[in-house]
């Protein structure tokens, strides 16, 4: 509130709205006056700027007026959907008695507070995406998360123990796949990288709150709204308990009764799934692409052939944790293999689930009193086939499918009701009558038959009265202020007869009432009241009965989820030529013509370039790949990874054949970018992510590196490359592929046994460049940078004066041989300095003082230096 509207000096409701405001100060408060929900103050004008509306005042009891914005009642959600699009909280406040009965000022309460996070109309929402809001408790044991999707009921929490040096990291790879609109944080969290990584993300609606760590509480409140079973899951998490108790908390402020598609915990193990960080989900645009930030030629896009967005939802849950488990993903891959063999039943399987609505948000509708008769419509729709479709599973040749009809369950008696008791097409509001089939309930038939009887009386009424006054215009009609009227004009109120009773005079015309017509009027009227309330009573009985029938219709939709998402997958590798691939443990991957799933889509047919794939034997782990900008380096690297990440989440992959080894991890290092709001240049950035991989990855990752150590001097950035890769080659031992500039570096072919060289083939003609795109064995002395700048359209005098240039700088290939000889030194130093090392180390040792254990432990360190060599 502005400073110059003293409190005292306002009306009582503008002091009203003030106290509540101070209630809810991170909330825009929405404030309920007659028909329209009210904003005042600063909130007025945030509300106008964000919608569009016009700004007005009120009188508040000073010489100016406040500012004031309103949206009418009715339209309430529509507004609250944009506002909260725009990353607000709002809080509503209704008049919580009949302002006809109050006595002074209504009494009016907070009954809702609606935020990113705890959105569940179905039009504010991404149809095929989550819409989390994550809970995180931190303390010096580790950080325990917990996150709901309260429009599909899905919850589900983690643990990761403390850890100096990767927990932050994990937690950050969690944020970025949960993707949270809103996150509930302890109000004391110190983690200074999770802090500052929050801090960048503006979008994210952040609340600080302050917990308990009284266990029994804890306990307690996960118990009251989950229930002993999945309380019995969870009571060993003492540090995610915290985060639960702390989500439920939240959700459940402005509920009173427990929602019941909220009712079942999952315990995310982190680690059962491929590690995927923040850097190579956006390096390898699985669900946005770069440039516009949007969907549009991502992965995701790409590989969303569903019919039913609970089975895209999943799909994207499947991307964003593909397996490790090699009889999984076999099992998964079997399935998709079944649907890819045999077309007419997947098309099958389309048809069927063509008309399958949004079961989980419906159902999380319901739950919180949201829903209105279309949305038990939609219901309805989505259950018809149900039965067919679960006789038809039954009857295929494959067990695991017949398994999967066996525990759809009978939802007959759902759809019955709902085609018994709700007309075809209703009315959005549901408390205002017109929803419920004539036949479905006695006293509501004898209701509307009294009201019809009554109609036509009025009917009749009407045509007696106009004989009888020989006013052949007179009409009865009703009106919401005034109800029914005798309505005559001013030529004709010369003949109005005396029982009739003057209500009100227009301009044209004079209103009249008689005894007749006002006991006409309350039979209607009382009748269509007494309806209304009927046909909403009856509604929240329909309501009630899908509520008590929750977790058979959120089973129904698991089902339904994973059968479509591996149809979907079935459906891309026919339309799309993918293969399925060998998953083995042998630590290789081969892969025959492989293609980039998403450019080959945005090129013509056949023109896209396939590359084979052969890295992981102990004599070819680490691969450098040598050749021009633009020539397809980094597209050949990132279809290495979106193959092995797309093979482990069960699908097919575009090539010809491909054998992969179950990655645990995979990281890519591609691009140079400033973070400039932290400080980091593009060279710091760099190291940092170079940083993340040396600690994070195993013998079983697959590492993508473009250009490491371009972000600094020369000198230093050959060092550091040279340096990098032998750590790579003698401690990690992990499957990796860099692409460099750095020439030296392919030296190391002959100096390390396990790397080798790659290059990208071109022709060249005429001092014109033609990329082959094709990858084979060997390495490239030059970069062609101004070959590749001369395509680019640099202006005709440049490029002869950089061919001068070069030529000078490149006498006798002088540099080339040089730095090579000092790389060729320089690894024979190393490996001398090491050797007399471990001599040093042998000299020294005296036999004789040594026990036997000691001696053990010498030589197993002996042995392990020696290895380093």
């Amino acid at each position: 509130m502005d400073q110059e509207f003293k409190y005292e000096k306002l009306t009582p409701m503008l002091r009203h709205y003030v106290d509540v405001k101070n209630d809810f100060k991170d909330s825009l408060l929405l404030y309920r006056v007659g028909d329209f929900y009210e904003a005042f103050f600063t909130d007025a004008i945030t509300i106008s700027k964000t919608l569009q509306l016009a700004l007005t005042g009120k009188e508040c009891g000073h010489d100016k007026r406040a500012p004031m914005c309103g949206v009418p009642h009715h339209v309430i959600d529509t507004y609250i959907n944009k506002l909260v699009k725009n990353g607000y909280k709002v809080a509503l406040c209704d008049q919580v008695e009949d302002p006809k009965k109050a006595k002074g000022l209504v009494k009016r309460a907070i009954t809702r507070v609606i935020s990113p996070g705890t959105v569940v109309d179905l039009e504010s929402l991404d149809k095929k995406d989550n819409n989390f809001l994550l809970s995180i408790f931190e303390n010096n044991f580790g950080i325990g998360a917990c996150f709901a999707d309260i429009s599909t009921g899905k919850l589900m929490t983690f643990e990761i123990k403390s850890d100096k040096n990767s927990s932050a990291n994990k937690l950050i790879n969690e944020i970025e796949k949960i993707s949270p609109s809103e996150i509930i944080i302890n109000s004391n969290f110190s983690n200074k990288k999770v802090l500052e990584y929050l801090d960048l993300n503006k979008e994210i609606l952040i609340n600080k709150i302050d917990e308990t760590n009284n266990y029994k509480s804890l306990s307690e409140n996960v118990f009251k709204h989950l229930g002993d079973k999945n309380f019995e899951k969870v009571k060993n998490l003492r540090i995610s308990l915290i985060a639960i108790s702390n989500l439920l908390d939240y959700i459940y402020r402005y509920h009173k009764n427990n929602l019941a598609h909220l009712n079942e915990i999952e315990i995310l193990e982190i680690s059962s799934y491929m590690q995927l960080d923040a850097n190579t989900r956006r390096n390898l645009e699985l669900h946005t692409n770069i440039d516009k930030k949007g969907k549009e030629n991502s992965l995701f896009k790409l590989i969303d052939k569903a019919d039913t967005v609970m089975g895209s939802r999943l799909l994207n849950e499947w991307l964003e944790r593909p397996l490790i488990d090699k009889e999984k993903i076999e099992k998964r891959l079997d399935l998709v293999e079944y649907f890819y063999l045999n077309t007419d039943i997947s098309h099958k399987i389309t048809f069927y689930l063509d008309d399958i609505y949004d079961l989980e948000r419906i159902i999380g509708k319901i739950s919180y009193q949201r829903a209105n008769a279309r949305d038990f419509i939609s219901l309805k729709t989505s259950l018809r086939n149900i039965p067919e479709f679960k006789k038809y599973l039954s009857k295929l040749d494959n067990k695991d499918i017949v398994s999967f009809s066996k525990n759809i369950p009978d939802v007959s008696n759902i759809y019955e009701i709902l085609d018994k008791s709700i007309i075809n097409d209703p009315p959005i509001v549901i408390t205002e009558g017109g929803i419920i089939k004539e036949g479905f309930n006695d006293d509501l038939d004898k209701l509307k038959e009294s009201s019809i009887s009554a109609e036509k009386d009025l009917i009749n009424y009407e045509k007696d009265e106009k004989e009888k006054t020989g006013i052949s215009k007179l009409k009865i009609n009703y009106n919401k202020n005034n109800g029914y009227s005798i309505e005559v004009t001013k030529a004709n109120t010369h003949l109005v007869p005396d029982y009739y009773i003057r209500k009100q005079t227009l301009k044209n015309q004079e209103r009249y009432t008689t005894e007749k017509l006002e006991e006409l009027s309350n039979l209607i009227l009382g009748s269509s009241d007494k309806i209304n309330e009927l046909e909403y009573k009856i509604f929240g009985e329909i309501r009630e009965f899908i509520l008590d029938n929750t977790k058979k219709l959120q089973y129904l939709s698991k089902l339904i989820s994973i059968i479509d998402s591996l149809n979907s997958l079935a459906k891309l590798a026919i339309e799309n030529n993918y293969k399925k691939p060998i998953i083995t443990n042998d630590n290789t991957i081969k892969i025959k013509d492989g293609r980039h799933p998403v450019i080959e889509k945005n090129l013509k047919e056949n023109e896209f370039i396939a590359n084979d794939t052969d890295i992981g034997e102990d004599n070819n782990l680490i691969q450098i790949i040598t050749g021009p900008n633009m020539a397809g380096k980094s597209t050949y690297m990132r279809q290495m990874a979106i193959i092995i990440i797309l093979a482990q989440m069960g699908s097919f992959v575009p090539c010809q054949s491909a054998s992969i080894s179950v990655c645990d991890k995979v990281f890519t290092r591609i691009g140079a970018s400033d973070n400039i709001s932290k400080g980091e240049s593009t060279f710091m950035l760099e190291m940092n992510e170079v940083s993340n991989i040396l600690k994070n990855s195993t013998e079983n990752s697959f590492i993508i590196l473009d250009e490491v150590g371009r972000g600094t001097s020369s000198d230093d950035g050959l060092s550091i490359a040279m340096s990098l890769v032998d750590y790579l080659s003698k401690k990690k031992r992990a499957k990796t592929v860099f692409a460099t500039h750095f020439h030296e570096l392919t030296i190391l072919e002959n100096k390390l046994y396990n790397v080798v060289n790659l290059k990208i083939d071109i022709l060249e003609e005429d001092n014109n460049l033609v990329f082959l795109r094709k990858i084979s064995k060997g390495k490239t002395d030059r970069s062609y940078g101004i070959e590749v700048a001369k395509l680019s359209g640099l202006p005709d005098e440049l490029i002869e004066n950089a061919k001068i240039f070069m030529d000078k700088l490149d006498e006798d290939d002088r540099i080339f041989k040089n730095s090579t000889n000092i790389v060729n030194n320089t690894i024979d130093d190393i490996y001398k300095i090491k050797v007399d090392k471990i001599k040093e180390k042998i000299d020294s040792i005296n036999i004789n003082e040594l026990t036997p254990l000691e001696a053990i432990n010498v030589l197993s360190k002996l042995i392990e230096n020696i290895k380093e060599i």
